[in-house]
């Protein structure tokens, strides 16, 4: 448990939030529901809890409320975040923010991120993967996992262990050209769960119905980028590509522009996704920094730090 201070505001940063026990993927990396709802009694007691529009007008203002305050931010659109996380917010009157990519919600293909997930929860060997990914690259690019330069990679996770973490950089980074990438991760994926692509898209995002349901309740939703890329590394065209078609996909299905925010796919940004959120007037941009917002930060709108729900761990 972190240690709050008054006159601090914490945003919380959710992904997946499910009843594990019952789930078909038991050992993903996931909050369990009643660990939820404990955190939720537990804000309610402590915080002045926030909404979009409160924290907007803080932003504007330049103000700190005197007594601490929380926000929820729920990333990736998840069906969990429909089915667990919204009835319970609901019930406690309480708003959260809300960032489904666009694409997810009608492309019925996994993100990337989701599918190395769900690699990682069904094979617990983490070497049995690495051996595959080193398999498969030799076969397709003729290079092996040791041709590779790794000594660059500084081992830098609050929650994985240096395998995991090795893992995820080789089939998240750029070490292999991004369609040999795709063909390992893709082949690793349907090797190891074993399930067609579109029925567990289905099944793991939310879709246009449900999110103009949340919407019309008190829930408020964000930008995610269209497809969940790494903005820092794409082209001022690419990122204004992923940035637009993602406003211009909320306002299709109703939600409105106005008052709209973003956030960071994997917290990647740069210098030109500043002055393209600028110009698009997003409200303000929510990164994977960790720290509290106070009176020194509050006016930097398009660089907010989070905390993760592992941060506020309730007994």
């Amino acid at each position: 448990m972190i240690n709050t201070l008054n006159n601090n505001i914490y945003i919380v940063m959710y992904h997946y939030v499910r009843d594990l026990k019952k789930s078909k993927y038991p050992n993903l990396n996931a909050l369990e529901v009643k660990d939820f709802e404990k955190q939720i009694s537990y804000f309610k007691d402590k915080f002045n809890i926030l909404n979009q529009d409160s924290f907007i007008d803080i932003i504007d203002n330049n103000k700190i409320p005197k007594k601490k305050s929380i926000l929820l931010t729920f990333d990736d659109g998840y069906i969990d975040h429909y089915k667990y996380v919204f009835p319970i917010l609901r019930k406690n009157n309480i708003s959260g923010i809300f960032y489904p990519p666009a694409q997810i919600i009608d492309n019925n293909k996994v993100l990337d991120v989701n599918k190395i997930h769900f690699i990682l929860e069904k094979e617990e060997d983490r070497n049995k993967i690495l051996k595959k990914i080193d398999s498969l690259s030799k076969k397709f690019s003729r290079i092996s996992i040791s041709d590779l330069n790794l000594d660059n990679i500084t081992f830098k996770s609050r929650f994985d262990d240096k395998n995991t973490f090795l893992i995820k950089q080789l089939l998240q980074n750029f070490f292999f050209p991004k369609e040999i990438k795709e063909k390992i991760l893709n082949l690793i994926f349907e090797e190891v769960l074993n399930i067609d692509e579109k029925t567990f898209a289905k099944k793991l995002y939310i879709n246009k119905e449900q999110i103009t349901e949340m919407n019309k309740n008190q829930m408020f939703f964000g930008l995610h980028g269209y497809s969940h890329q790494r903005l820092e590394y794409l082209s001022v065209k690419k990122q204004s590509y992923e940035i637009e078609n993602s406003i211009k996909y909320f306002e299709k299905i109703g939600i409105s522009k106005n008052n709209i925010s973003f956030c960071y796919p994997y917290g990647s940004y740069n210098k030109d996704t500043l002055s393209l959120l600028k110009k698009n007037k997003i409200k303000f941009a929510l990164t994977t920094k960790l720290g509290p917002i106070n009176i020194s930060n509050i006016s930097n709108n398009l660089e907010i730090p989070r905390f993760d729900t592992n941060d506020f761990k309730i007994n």
